[in-house]
């Protein structure tokens, strides 16, 4: 018997090897037949995005035009856009919301205009931020996902499906336009939008930038001053905002005498949630009660340092989200959250004051979408749009203006490169779904299925719960062969150039 217990060890040791080696060819294999899945059947736009030569010279061509033709002169308005990563519209007293205190958002609304159906231009972090930046839906890009810390398993597979970690350097930012305009610019806060030159925050169009270059849970989240590190991991995410605050005030104060505009795009309410000690506690609504009323705080912060300074009367302020709530906070009784393009998922908070133009207490029903920011600032300045790309945002200087507008045109709903649905007026179109059999947001392997298309009216079913295509069969026809086209559009010139 002694001779053959080593041998059945070894046998033993050789079935466990041959199983591992099995089990991985099947892995890879599921990998590959859900990426051939989703490259066939899903409709994303994967192409290998590499600078474009020609449209980086146009792009130094129109911010060199627009140097020569403004001058940042002191009357040009500042301009502050607080943007809160993951926060629900329905976490807001300004928007129906009653556990969370909001007092100075929700005074920021009285003095101001609020919009009612305000979209983002993504249901995640990087696209949507890639959008309100440069006016055009992130697909046009190439940036219709959430970027990954680099060297992760993440990273890699979005490199191999032809997607880029940086938005792309030939794309022209608001910043840019600004910094050219004369205007001092800075960005204290969440970057997400490339971590590596040139897409650095330094590079497209910021004098200066605090805070971190990823979301606090991806990798081991570092502090940034311009391009250094200040602050290694573990870092003090209790004191994030506080330390944002205090650097906005500051730069509130070192600008007041010239044109400035702050992005101010805060790490929370998105996960882990970290606060303040002082604060922790405080709220009716736990934990992240206790982040979304330290933001409320930061806010006030930042409205008060502009009325000390002597410049809130022409300060442009706006206040939004980058996407709907995720696994805390409140859509606001919508269906879906963050990654859905249901409405929870991307309709946010947009409030604008600006007591020199907007009169106080105006409500817009109106569907808009935060990629309006881009082209609403540039024609408020007398700066035309760039003449070599498709901008998708519409201003929205008449509705500041209290001028009425003109009816826009159509919002569209992309999810990873996905074009998903669209809205115009009260209906709203969605394309077939591929949904998990489980509960979303869900990156698993698993069981897909696919659900719609649906017709949804929003006016009488904002939760989307009720299809009516067989009530409006005019309707859900000319939306669908609406999406088509788009779709079709945007596979023949993806980048959206002229």
């Amino acid at each position: 018997m002694g001779p053959k217990a080593p041998r059945r060890g070894v046998l033993k040791r050789l079935g466990g090897l041959i199983r591992q080696v099995l089990l991985i060819l099947f892995f890879s294999a599921v990998v590959a037949a859900a990426v051939v899945a989703t490259l066939i059947v899903g409709r994303i736009m994967l192409y290998e995005q590499e600078d474009d030569e020609q449209h980086l010279t146009d792009k130094r061509a129109y911010l060199e035009q627009v140097w020569e033709a403004t001058s940042g002169l002191p009357e040009d308005p500042n301009i502050v856009i607080s943007l809160f990563d993951d926060l629900g519209h329905g976490d807001l007293g300004a928007y129906g919301g009653a556990s969370i205190s909001t007092a100075r958002l929700d005074r920021l609304a009285t003095e101001g205009l609020l919009f009612k159906n305000a979209y983002s231009p993504s249901p995640y972090c990087s696209a949507s931020r890639a959008g309100l930046m440069t006016g055009r839906y992130a697909v046009r890009s190439g940036l219709d996902h959430v970027l990954q810390v680099p060297r992760s398993w993440q990273d890699n597979m979005l490199r191999f499906g032809g997607l880029n970690r940086r938005l792309p350097a030939e794309e022209i930012t608001l910043a840019e336009v600004l910094q050219a305009a004369g205007y001092a610019t800075a960005v204290i806060g969440k970057w997400h939008l490339g971590d590596q030159s040139p897409s650095l925050p330094n590079d497209l169009g910021f004098d200066s930038f605090y805070g971190l270059l990823f979301s606090n849970d991806q990798g081991k989240p570092k502090v940034w001053n311009d391009r250094e590190i200040v602050e290694r991991h573990p870092i003090d995410q209790t004191t994030l905002t506080r330390r944002y605050t205090e650097k906005a005030v500051e730069f509130i104060d070192q600008n007041r005498e010239r044109p400035f505009f702050l992005y101010f795009p805060h790490t929370f309410p998105h996960i882990p949630l970290h606060v303040g000690e002082d604060r922790l506690g405080t709220s009716a609504a736990g934990r992240y009660g206790d982040v979304v009323e330290e933001l409320d705080w930061s806010t006030g912060k930042v409205i008060d340092a502009l009325e000390r300074a002597g410049v809130a009367d022409n300060t442009l302020v706006i206040v939004s989200s980058d996407n709907g709530p995720w696994f805390q906070g409140s859509p606001g009784g919508l269906r879906g959250r963050k990654f859905d393009v249901f409405e929870g998922g991307m309709r946010v908070p947009l409030i604008i004051r600006w007591p020199k133009t907007v009169a106080p207490g105006r409500v817009d029903e109106d569907p808009v979408n935060t990629i309006d920011l881009f082209p609403t600032v540039l024609e408020l300045l007398g700066i035309p749009l760039p003449s070599d790309r498709v901008i998708d945002g519409s201003s929205l200087v008449k509705r500041l203006g209290g001028e009425g507008a003109d009816p826009r045109g159509p919002i569209w709903f992309h999810q990873v490169g996905h074009l998903r649905a669209v809205r115009e007026g009260q209906f709203k179109y969605h394309d077939r779904h591929r949904v998990p059999f489980g509960n979303p947001p869900d990156f698993g392997l698993g069981v897909w299925t696919q659900k719609g298309p649906w017709l949804f009216d929003l006016e009488l079913d904002p939760d989307e719960s009720y299809d009516v295509s067989n009530r409006h069969p005019e309707t859900f026809a000319r939306l669908r062969k609406m999406l088509d086209a788009r779709l079709r559009e945007l596979e023949d010139n993806p980048r959206g150039w002229k």
